[in-house]
């Protein structure tokens, strides 16, 4: 595949090269006129001067006064070809901090507009609420749809559906990152949330404060670090709490995705979401995980993302988006008899 990768990058990184050349095509036609206009304009009034001089019409001191009045005026009248450098990188600059901007604003309006999923804080209420949900690709095309639908405490829940049928997105929309759509999400006051997704986020740092994150460096004792690994299978990284490095690039898959389950034994938030969080593991260890965190976090709140029959057994309640008309719909399929512990 070398050379299909090399013609590849050849296309991507074309534009960058040609840019790049035009770029250093115009600065040595733009450095040229400069220079030969700054190096010309030093002896063109000598060369005027200069018969009248040798005609001894002038004096020397005539000749340089002379010199030194036409190098006050040139200064003076060339400032814009001295400073079209300067006003060119000013220009691109101001370009892109408007483009930014505009972009921010857009972004902005979007999670604002009238067409926006709002975001609700429920005050006494110990569910999440889903009122007239409808989750809308940016393009405006229905995706999900769920109306009074309700994630109650202390309840395991796992979530089924096709692949492409925004069970992620419908996670995005609960945590307030999705704004593409309609309806309200309402989340109980001071209710701490955390999602892990198929593929975990380390910020690249000391292994310890990747699995501290989003908390900053040092919220948790090294014991507690080494106690969670531990528990998730990975008691090899308690040796390396101290080492630097870009862990998404130094785990494989299955150990981020232990290590994103470790944070969350660390943070114990209300409610826990977990979008295929464990789909790179095999089913014993998925079962055994599953059964560590009913354990270690008794009063969190689990939502599953999952396609795996076997999970089944570790949720209290089914719901599964099914395809009604143009869009998806969040039903209820009933709910567990018993769950295994």
């Amino acid at each position: 595949g070398e050379s299909a990768e090399r013609q590849r990058l050849s296309e991507r990184f074309g534009r960058v090269v040609d840019n790049w050349y035009a770029i250093m095509s115009r600065t040595k036609r733009l450095t040229a006129f400069t220079r030969s206009y700054s190096q010309a304009a030093v002896i063109f009034p000598y060369v005027l001067v200069a018969p009248a001089y040798f005609a001894d019409k002038i004096q020397l001191g005539g000749m340089m006064q002379t010199g030194s009045a036409f190098d006050s005026v040139q200064t003076a009248l060339s400032f814009f070809v001295s400073i079209y450098r300067t006003m060119a990188e000013w220009q691109a600059v101001v370009a892109r901090l408007d483009g930014f901007e505009m972009a921010i604003a857009s972004a902005r309006a979007d999670a604002t507009g009238p067409g926006s999923i709002v975001a609700v804080t429920s005050a006494g209420s110990n569910s999440i609420d889903l009122r007239q949900l409808l989750i809308r690709l940016p393009n405006g095309t229905p995706l999900v749809a769920a109306d009074d639908f309700s994630i109650h405490s202390h309840e395991r829940i796992l979530v089924t559906g096709p692949s492409g049928a925004g069970k992620s997105t419908l996670f995005r929309a609960i945590a307030g990152v999705w704004p593409f759509g309609s309806g309200s999400v309402a989340v109980p006051a001071k209710t701490t949330l955390m999602m892990l997704p198929q593929r975990p986020y380390f910020p690249v740092g000391p292994l310890q404060d990747a699995i501290a994150y989003p908390a900053p460096g040092g919220a948790f004792s090294a014991g507690r670090v080494n106690d969670a690994l531990t528990s998730v299978g990975l008691p090899l990284l308690t040796e390396r709490l101290d080492e630097e490095a870009h862990w998404n690039r130094m785990l494989s898959l299955g150990e981020q995705q232990r290590l994103g389950l470790a944070r969350a034994l660390l943070h114990a938030p209300q409610y826990l979401f977990l979008d295929e969080a464990t789909a790179s593991l095999d089913e014993t260890s998925e079962a055994a995980l599953y059964r560590l965190l009913e354990g270690k976090l008794p009063d969190t709140t689990i939502v599953s993302i999952g396609h795996r029959s076997t999970l089944t057994a570790f949720h209290q309640r089914n719901v599964a988006l099914v395809r009604e008309g143009d869009r998806f719909a969040l039903q209820n399929r009933g709910e567990n008899v018993s769950v295994k512990s």
